[in-house]
């Protein structure tokens, strides 16, 4: 999975990319090497038998065995000239590969590689069978919420073997989770490296690897507001992805920002084109570019496409009831100013305002207790005309006793976090009733409820809530006030 969408805080889902089972694991036996390794100076030859009797011999000898294989392979190395001896190195390796070693097989693995070449494919076979279960360990550890356990078994994972992706990747989206760019994006870019090499180019294990570890990086960029490096990534991964539709909305949406206004009009042309197959989330977050631009007619359109995915998203009814008010009040009479010219003006406000009130009745049906929501309804009858009507939305806002405020509506691993805050408007104590929040899918399904406790707010007081609500196809929420 992609970084998740874009807004006030993003999560990056996790993905579990398939991992090779160990080979062999659980049979004893002795691996012969698949290259040439000379075995002619009698300490080597000692040290690769004992090894091997280590391995095939009594389960109750072996500690003995290994024991006399590192004594005789570190007396050829350090007593008799075999410094330079690849195979003294090779088996020493495998010495530390038996003791599940893993500075000692990485360092004498490393001089041997570098004695033998011919031997690389071998020792990187070696290397690997230490490799696959710190990385499947890891994995679980993710998967069960334990992410400095995870971080742990893939640096220990990439410690001995460097040459596949998946522990740089997973490392990427934990410190992503821990907001903590600098590593994340490093660990990213070294995942996409591995991946596109040519040990790993074919293996299409690693296929979301490649895809999504550029992609990731664009949005980290993104949502640091570095907006020249997150452009250039998105490009990066837009190469090999022409249509990805988060790629293009958020290419546009950060070239927006950089003011490069043209070029991004143009990627918002494609994103409306897109439209039926972008992600609802997506035309929301491209609409709110579009309102920020002041180009209030593609906002619209952006946001009714994507209301007709989740017809029931508060912050989309809201932004598009908003974006019809920004166009009316948008509207110019002819510079001519004759009274036909202010009649049409009028017309098309008022046509505008009642496109807002059924966004607004379906907005404070699920909102209740907003002021905000409450101030737009009152503007979208005064721009009709309706004096009374706008008046009695008047009374009914100024005797609001707490505004609802959600701030934060954002995916996690196992479901959602939702933040706000219940503000008292008056100037006197108030006594806040529960408030029983549901959870919809994009049918309007119910898929969980929380309530949050009664409570007492002081005069002109603020106090924040937190739900964690878990369930299969969250998209929406809405509340009710007092039980």
């Amino acid at each position: 999975m992609k970084l998740g969408v874009f807004a006030a805080g993003v999560m990056i889902g996790m993905t579990v990319v398939p991992v090779p089972a160990a080979a062999q694991r659980g049979r004893r036996g002795f691996a012969q090497p698949t290259c040439d390794v000379n075995r002619s100076h009698y300490l080597i030859n000692s040290g690769a038998m004992y090894l091997q009797t280590a391995a095939r011999g009594r389960p109750d000898e072996a500690p003995r065995h290994l024991n006399d294989a590192q004594r005789v392979l570190l007396e050829a190395i350090t007593q008799k000239g075999q410094d330079q001896n690849g195979s003294a190195w090779y088996f020493l390796g495998r010495y530390y590969e038996a003791m599940r070693d893993l500075p000692g097989a990485d360092s004498a693995f490393t001089r041997a590689a570098r004695l033998l070449p011919d031997c690389a494919q071998d020792i990187r076979d070696h290397r690997r069978r230490l490799w696959v279960p710190l990385l499947n360990a890891g994995v679980n550890k993710v998967s069960d919420g334990d992410d400095p356990g995870a971080i742990t078994d893939f640096q220990l994972a990439n410690s001995v073997y460097r040459s596949e992706p998946p522990a740089f990747y997973y490392l990427g989206q934990i410190y992503a989770r821990m907001q903590e760019r600098d590593s994340a994006v490093k660990y990213f870019a070294e995942a996409l490296k591995l991946s596109q090499d040519s040990l790993n180019a074919e293996n299409e294990q690693y296929q979301e690897i490649r895809n999504t570890s550029a992609f990731n990086i664009a949005r980290l960029y993104h949502i640091a507001k570095m907006y020249d490096s997150a452009a250039a990534w998105y490009r990066r991964f837009r190469a090999d992805n022409p249509t990805d539709p988060q790629a293009l909305t958020g290419l546009a949406t950060v070239l927006q920002e950089a003011g490069q206004g043209d070029e991004a009009m143009l990627m918002y042309d494609s994103v409306l084109m897109m439209a039926d197959k972008m992600p609802t989330r997506e035309l929301f977050s491209a609409g709110v570019a579009m309102f920020r631009a002041n180009r209030f007619q593609r906002a619209a359109q952006l946001f009714e496409q994507g209301l007709k995915q989740n017809p029931y998203y508060r912050d989309a009814l809201f932004n598009l009831a908003n974006t019809y008010l920004a166009q009316a009040n948008h509207i110019e009479p002819d510079k001519a100013g004759s009274d036909s010219a202010k009649a049409r003006m009028e017309g098309e406000q008022r046509e505008l305002s009642r496109k807002m009130r059924p966004l607004l009745d379906r907005l404070l049906a699920a909102d209740p207790a907003s002021y905000a929501s409450l101030t737009l309804l009152l503007a979208s009858y005064r721009l009709d005309g309706l004096q009374d009507s706008a008046l009695a939305v008047a009374e009914r806002r100024n005797a609001l006793p707490f505004d609802v405020t959600v701030s934060t509506f954002q995916p996690t691993g196992s479901g959602f976090d939702v933040r706000g805050i219940i503000a008292n408007r008056k100037s006197e104590a108030t006594t806040v009733p529960p408030l029983t929040f549901e959870f919809l899918d994009e049918s309007g399904k119910v898929v969980t409820s929380m309530t949050t406790d009664q409570q007492t707010l002081d005069p002109d007081g603020v106090v924040p809530f937190a739900l964690t609500p878990v369930g299969e196809g969250i998209a929406a929420w809405r509340y009710t006030v007092g039980s």
